[in-house]
């Protein structure tokens, strides 16, 4: 009986304190979620505050995706939509974005009736949809070639982001048979047009990624910010200039972790100058300039430097970045072996290497600062570096053309 009454009395003490401790772990949960939810709505405040200030004090220029501008084709792989008249931000701003009926982007003019045609080749650099079409390259050749050459000239400017020089041979070959030029003019930019394949064709496809939000596949780095990082960042950079400027401000540190788009030319490393990119790529430019010859057409090549081979700061926060000893680059390699190569095989080749660079320790912003295309500095410089040996071969159009003399 004591016993019992013992263990009853023992109970009876126990109880009370296991409901308070219960109380105790409940009141905690309580107190956490609340404590959470104050920080979340103190953070949300404070990034709306913070937002606001960004854009009052230092607005930043959101980058708008627009893959309407883009369709998928069988061959060439992916082309601009014809008959376009609409705007791009790439981020350096609003720009007009005009094509004409063949998809080749145009000014707001439309398409010139000239005495003189152009055929421009190129990926993004010539594309160019970070600056409006009267300040590209395509543009300011059409504005200031009649003066010299004493007649006018159109441009038929085929650049494509994305594109490769193979996809420049191929349209090319579709463009040449066709319709009357006067002359080829092919831009390689050194950063990504140094192949090391030539394929013959290239499946419909869309030029650019898009991330969707997704549950990772596992728990790898490379999973975790392709399922959530990626998606996040492309629905930001579109709609928070907080975003931007923060995303600018720890751009060597998202380098170190992977997390930007920017991607280190290995044609600038000591070790690529043995590579079979070289010889690839001037046998593809060696095709292209025989088709124009066939056609009566001379050919000039345009080497288009990377922004770290002209902006020493770029370059040594690039190295920091990734983490790269400046011993192993060569920042001249990529325009020296192509050039060699170029002219080994007769070509044409102006480098805007030279100019860009004397223009960059002049003081001229060359490049964009969130997008890493020439800015309209940039466009300028390289123009009236090319502009010259362009106006020399339509004036001697009936020269033999796509074969000729090296080139100082």
């Amino acid at each position: 009986m004591r016993s019992q009454m013992s263990r009853a009395v023992a109970h009876a003490d126990r109880s009370p304190t296991a409901a308070q401790s219960r109380s105790g772990s409940a009141s905690r949960v309580q107190a956490w979620l609340r404590n959470s939810l104050v920080f979340l709505v103190s953070l949300a405040v404070a990034c709306g505050f913070a937002e606001a200030a960004v854009r009052l004090v230092a607005p930043q220029q959101l980058l708008i995706k627009r893959p309407d501008i883009w369709k998928p084709v069988d061959t060439l792989g992916w082309v601009h939509q014809a008959n376009i008249h609409t705007t791009i931000n790439t981020g350096e701003g609003t720009v007009q974005v005009v094509t004409d009926p063949d998809g080749f982007r145009v000014g707001r003019a439309g398409r010139i009736v000239a005495n003189k045609h152009i055929l421009l080749l190129g990926d993004s650099f010539m594309e160019a949809f970070q600056v409006e079409y009267e300040q590209s390259v395509a543009g300011l050749l059409e504005a200031r070639l009649p003066q010299g050459v004493g007649t006018s000239v159109s441009v038929v400017n085929t650049g494509v982001g994305g594109w490769d020089p193979p996809q420049y041979l191929l349209q090319a070959r579709a463009l040449l048979g066709r319709r009357g030029f006067d002359l080829v003019l092919v831009s390689l930019y050194l950063g990504n047009d140094v192949v090391l394949k030539r394929p013959d064709r290239f499946p419909p496809r869309a030029p650019t990624e898009v991330h969707h939000l997704r549950f990772p596949k596992s728990v790898a780095w490379n999973e975790v910010v392709d399922a959530l990082l990626y998606p996040i960042n492309d629905y930001l950079v579109g709609r928070s200039q907080l975003f931007i400027f923060l995303k600018t401000g720890l751009h060597t540190a998202l380098m170190r972790l992977h997390l930007t788009g920017v991607y280190f030319p290995e044609v600038l490393l000591r070790r690529e100058a043995t590579s079979r990119r070289w010889t690839v790529t001037a046998d593809i430019c060696r095709d292209i300039a025989t088709l124009s010859a066939r056609a009566g057409v001379p050919t000039l090549f345009v080497l288009v430097p990377t922004p770290y081979q002209v902006n020493r700061a770029a370059f040594t926060e690039f190295l920091r970045g990734f983490g790269i000893d400046s011993a192993d680059v060569d920042l001249d390699q990529p325009n020296r072996l192509i050039r060699e190569a170029l002219e080994r095989r007769h070509l044409r080749v102006v480098d805007g290497l030279p100019g860009l660079r004397a223009a960059e320790s002049a003081g001229l912003r060359l490049y964009g600062s969130v997008d890493n295309h020439l800015s309209p500095g940039g466009h300028d410089v390289l123009e009236r570096t090319i502009e010259p040996a362009v106006g020399i071969l339509l004036e001697h159009r009936l020269q033999p053309a796509g074969l000729a003399p090296r080139q100082p």
